[in-house]
């Protein structure tokens, strides 16, 4: 082994990485990385880009810490139990490198991020445990144009692949066969109302999710730095732990994958306010040369419910897929309601004015739209 003289103070922060010959702390002070899933996974995921000096992170996860995260995640205490984990996470995160900046969202990665908000990151990196997450994570991640890496673990196996929409290798919903979007479909009701389902405990302990974690990092580390990595893009390295192997599969593309055809740069950005009307933004498109626009929602909206027996209505506002099946049930017959729904919209059949709040839309999302001059993306821009 060689070692390379470098001029870098012995006291630096960085000085180790330093040595390596083709680290540049610059880039990586410069980068900005999406952490979707702040549990196992993610908190070791979050330790070794804080220590390697990642400038820019974003995490993002709807839960708080429960007594049982503290066996597999190295950031949470038993004082942090009930605590959002994205808030645990950064404050943990910034004692290890106070220099570095993190933004803490909690939320859901679909409802609660604008397609926009992906784009301003680098790559993502997803540390969930269900195909519901990992699909959401590849739909965002390719309408936003931006790479991801995905980790999963079992008890002495796991797995990480890698997908980029910036080339004609497979994604993620290429791998999710018949069996998995019927696991998929049985959380959601024919009407895609969300099911009351117990989460599925997933048996796991610390040592595979360390190694599965800082192999994502590696990946992350060489796709910043534009060298090879562990992994080319619509490939999958499988690990076991017992009896030790390690192998690598390239994913076949499926023809008829719907999330090739997600990637497509804003082409009209327009300042987002909650009492924007869409029959303002598609008489705009009108003006401008884009006529017989149809605007389409990325997530459906129920706008109300009407129940036929006793005529109550109730507005809803809520994205289909995040509302509960059971509160389908009319509170004054008990009868079931019918749901009206918000998913596209234009000049011929936009009638009552809706705007932007009723949409659910985050700020800084992204819509496509269809236009006689073709796919068009519009971008809803914060103030």
């Amino acid at each position: 082994m060689e070692w390379t003289d470098v001029s870098l103070p012995p006291d630096e922060r960085y000085s180790r990485h330093g040595l390596i010959d083709w680290w540049n702390q610059d880039k990586l002070t410069r980068a900005n990385v999406l952490v979707v899933g702040a549990g196992a996974l993610g908190n070791e995921v979050l330790k070794n880009l804080a220590l390697i000096g990642v400038g820019h992170i974003t995490v993002i996860d709807f839960d708080t810490v429960s007594i049982t995260n503290l066996t597999r995640s190295v950031l949470f205490r038993e004082s942090d139990v009930n605590q959002p984990k994205v808030e645990v996470a950064r404050r943990m995160i910034l004692e290890i490198n106070p220099d570095i900046s993190v933004r803490a969202i909690q939320g859901d990665l679909e409802f609660d991020l604008g397609v926009g908000n992906v784009r301003e990151h680098d790559i993502i990196i997803g540390c969930l445990d269900s195909i519901n997450a990992r699909w959401a994570i590849n739909n965002m991640a390719y309408r936003a144009g931006i790479p991801w890496i995905n980790g999963g673990i079992g008890v002495v196996n796991g797995e990480i692949s890698f997908f980029d929409p910036n080339t004609d290798a497979a994604c993620y919903e290429c791998t999710i066969t018949d069996r998995m979007w019927k696991r998929r479909n049985q959380r959601y009701s024919c009407q895609g109302l969300k099911r009351d389902l117990p989460e599925k405990s997933m048996p796991t302990t610390a040592t595979i999710t360390s190694i599965i974690a800082a192999m994502e990092v590696q990946q992350a580390l060489l796709y910043l730095h534009q060298k090879e990595g562990v992994l080319e893009a619509g490939e999958k390295l499988f690990l076991n732990l017992n009896p030790w192997n390690a192998f690598k599969v390239k994913i076949p593309r499926q023809e008829y994958c719907l999330a090739h055809d997600l990637t497509l740069e804003p082409s009209i950005k327009l300042t987002y306010s909650p009492s924007l009307t869409v029959e303002e933004i598609l008489k705009q498109l009108d003006v401008s040369g884009f006529s017989d626009s149809v605007l389409w929602l990325r997530n459906e909206v129920i706008d109300r419910m009407q129940c036929l027996n006793c005529g109550d209505q109730e507005p809803i506002n809520i994205p289909r897929s995040q509302f509960a099946e059971r509160d389908i049930v009319c509170p004054n017959c008990q009868q079931e309601r019918q749901i009206q729904i918000l998913d596209k919209f234009s000049l011929a059949t936009t009638q009552n004015p809706i705007n932007l709040e009723q949409l659910c839309l985050p700020h800084n999302e992204i819509l496509h739209c269809e236009t006689s001059q073709g796919r068009i993306s519009i971008q809803f821009c914060p103030t």
